[in-house]
């Protein structure tokens, strides 16, 4: 056998925190016997195991000390079979003398610092568990208040628009073959700037981007391509001097120097 081959196996730390079968304890304690560098490796892992409940124990309810105490002192001291006696020495004879009951407080400090132990150990992991729980719900509200703000400010950015005097509001409605479609255009007449709120277009195939189009006397002038990401929001298009109609087409990425009126979504008179 491969001694350091049979520490590194992980059986050691099993022993330790008790999850080793009986068959691996059994061999592990026969081992251990007749080797030192076993012996040191387990202790060494119950040193560990100590070292860590020691640095992450969280002290138990006092409720739980109480009920262990009441439930210790309801346990009757057997003071009739040989397990309740020492034995103590003298140079003529060996006599029998009852344990005392220093003694039996002992057995009773020794079995509630055990379960102690335990108690405390198990509330650590507890705990620890459940930290990791708060910060998986703590990160999802962080998202989703991040998500709210970019919200909100979508809309503050839509309202100072509104609130322009010189601004003009357009609807595009969708086709006859899009009917539930609907985009915004906000354009200022005056500084001839256009703004464009897609509200709810479809998302888009890869190598495709849509593209605005002003009307000016009955023919479309480019306004600018967008992509959906951009538009979640307030999308700030090309300047248009004049014109009586916006309308919305699906077109290559890059944009087309003239609209594919196949894919025209939605349009809109001014």
């Amino acid at each position: 056998m491969n001694i350091k081959e049979y520490i590194s196996s992980g059986v050691i730390e099993a022993y330790v925190l008790g999850l080793a079968t009986e068959e691996e304890a059994s061999i592990l304690q026969c081992i251990r016997k007749n080797n030192s560098e076993v012996e040191h490796a387990i202790l060494d892992a119950q040193l560990i195991l100590e070292d860590f409940s020691t640095a992450q124990a969280v002290a138990p309810p006092v409720e739980l000390k109480d009920a262990i105490w009441s439930q210790l002192n309801q346990q009757p001291v057997d003071t009739t079979t040989d397990s309740s006696f020492g034995f103590e020495e003298n140079e003529k004879e060996a006599k029998v003398v009852p344990m005392t009951k220093k003694t039996t407080d002992w057995k009773k400090l020794a079995i509630a610092a055990s379960v102690l132990f335990v108690a405390s150990f198990g509330t650590t992991i507890y705990f620890q568990n459940k930290s990791k729980e708060n910060q998986t719900e703590l990160n999802a509200l962080v998202a989703e208040n991040k998500a709210t703000a970019q919200s909100l400010d979508q809309l503050k950015e839509k309202w100072s628009l509104l609130q322009n005097p010189d601004l003009k509001t357009i609807t595009l409605a969708g086709v006859e073959q899009h009917p539930d479609l609907k985009a915004h255009v906000f354009w200022n007449t005056k500084t001839s700037e256009v703004y464009l709120s897609s509200e709810n277009l479809p998302k888009v195939p890869d190598g495709m981007q849509y593209q605005l189009w002003a009307i000016v006397d009955g023919t479309p002038v480019d306004a600018g391509v967008f992509d959906l990401t951009d538009s979640e929001g307030i999308s700030k298009m090309l300047k248009i001097e004049k014109a009586q109609a916006f309308a919305i087409t699906l077109e290559k990425a890059g944009g087309n120097p003239t609209p594919t009126l196949t894919q025209l979504y939605v349009m809109g008179n001014i």
